[in-house]
């Protein structure tokens, strides 16, 4: 099972160009995917600004798109509750001690991934790895299957 960080689910918004590879390797595994209540805080902050800065038309699909996630998601968008928290605090520590900052939003998906046993889908690789949270980059090599 896979937690997708927001850099890859991105990959997919109206606003991008897709990296057709790894959006055929999604649809083919997508029972096998999951997303964070992280991610989905993190695209909703880009509506917003994107409205702010004068750009009403990609709000509008930025948002429909995030609708539509959400939908196909559902059952699998994973909260942070008190067990990943507490794993977050520690990769904090760990993180702190390495002389990393990963940032919150890392620090939560990382630990989410985690307590789900998850592998974590990213282009950060540098975020996840000190922290001992296993990570692939899908844009580098596709997973075989996501069985693992």
């Amino acid at each position: 099972m896979y937690l997708l960080d927001t850099n890859v689910i991105s990959m997919g918004a109206p606003t991008r160009s897709p990296a057709h590879g790894l959006a055929a390797w999604m649809e083919r595994n997508s029972a096998a995917l999951y997303l964070s209540v992280i991610t989905i805080a993190e695209i909703e902050d880009g509506i917003p600004k994107a409205r702010r800065t004068g750009a009403a038309v990609k709000a509008a699909r930025l948002s429909e798109w995030l609708d539509a996630i959400v939908h196909l998601y559902s059952a699998r968008i994973l909260a942070l509750d008190v067990a990943a928290s507490r794993v977050l605090g520690r990769l904090a520590d760990r993180a702190r001690a390495t002389g990393q900052a990963p940032g919150f939003a890392d620090l939560a998906i990382g630990a989410i991934a985690q307590v789900h046993g998850h592998v974590v889908l990213t282009r950060n690789l540098r975020h996840f790895r000190p922290l001992g949270v296993e990570s692939l980059d899908p844009f580098e090599a596709l997973p075989v299957s996501a069985g693992r």
